[in-house]
């Protein structure tokens, strides 16, 4: 099975970093997020064009639209945190995200 495309990454990337106020190292986002949407071995050793694996590269774009949405920062270089806007947002929508909030952040930004 291949990898989920990016914007299937940007609820998981959410959920962790909400549990990480003080914010995460990228690659426990990545592993998390991985986990969250049930990686196996095989598709987590996917790679891209350019060599990088998938699922890293999809990672980062999903925390690319939720920058672009303002509720996620980079705190420093391989550390990402949400923002204020972030946490509000993930306190206020407990449920899982709709298929339209998902394509509001994946593609109006």
């Amino acid at each position: 099975m291949a990898v989920p495309t990016y914007d299937k990454f940007i609820e998981p990337v959410l959920r962790f970093l909400a549990t990480r106020p003080e914010g995460a190292l990228v690659r426990e986002v990545r592993e998390a997020a991985a986990e969250m949407l049930g990686l196996d071995e095989q598709q987590r050793a996917e790679v891209i064009t350019s060599g990088q694996l998938t699922y890293q590269n999809r990672t980062g774009w999903a925390h690319d639209r939720l920058k672009r949405a303002g509720l996620s920062q980079s705190l420093s270089r391989g550390k990402w945190c949400l923002t204020p806007a972030g946490m509000s947002w993930v306190a206020s929508h407990p449920q899982p995200m709709t298929e339209l909030e998902v394509s509001h952040f994946a593609c109006d930004f």
